[in-house]
């Protein structure tokens, strides 16, 4: 009797641990697809895409109106272009953002990446948390770290190492380097944190 307990008992276990298996395989194979990055991606209005915005694109991707994708790698051209992770390549769009790093160059009215920039970023408003390259646009942030050089109307960056050229006013936490405008501050510079036209940091 005990033995037939410990045989039963055995062919439950056996078949728990088959099934497990064969579910966990499924869900492997159907998640699977979307972690392949695609070639091409359409969209219309997200979530009315080709793929799903779980999807990396390394390609081309065409947003008539707005998509959104997880990893982004090529040519992206559109109204309004989101990128979830990372993005790495041509971005021309009215409205760019990056929830996590660039590398490459964006073109639009809006650009923003959330994490570090690394290249150009070219429109009315720039903004990057941290920045590795060039701001040209009437409104350049880079919000922390700054090796870069920021062209506009007025430029903001936490610390930087370069220069902001901003026909009205430029806004340094600290500074190594040069600002070149009507208004030039460096927040954390005593006793003279304000001068006119030039102002240098070392």
């Amino acid at each position: 009797m005990k033995s037939i307990l410990q045989t039963g008992l055995l062919l439950v276990t056996l078949t728990i641990f088959c099934s497990g298996s064969a579910f966990s395989a499924e869900t492997n194979s159907e998640a699977t697809p979307q972690e392949v990055p695609k070639s091409f991606q359409l969209s219309l209005w997200h979530p009315a895409q080709i793929f799903k915005s779980e999807t990396s694109i390394t390609g081309f991707r065409l947003n008539l109106l707005y998509g959104m994708n997880r990893n982004f790698t090529g040519l992206d051209i559109g109204i309004g272009n989101k990128v979830t992770e990372n993005m790495q390549g041509l971005q021309f769009g009215l409205l760019n953002s990056v929830d996590g790093n660039q590398s490459g160059w964006q073109d639009g009215i809006i650009n923003i990446v959330k994490g570090r920039s690394v290249g150009l970023q070219t429109g009315l408003y720039n903004s990057a948390d941290e920045l590795k390259g060039v701001q040209i646009g009437l409104l350049n942030v880079a919000d922390k770290n700054a090796k870069a050089f920021q062209f506009g109307l007025v430029n903001h960056a936490g610390k930087i190492s370069g220069v902001q050229i901003g026909l009205l006013y430029n806004s340094a936490d600290s500074l190594y380097g040069a600002q070149i405008g009507l208004l030039n501050f460096i927040w954390t510079r005593e006793p003279v944190r304000f001068l006119p036209i030039i102002n240098l940091g070392f």
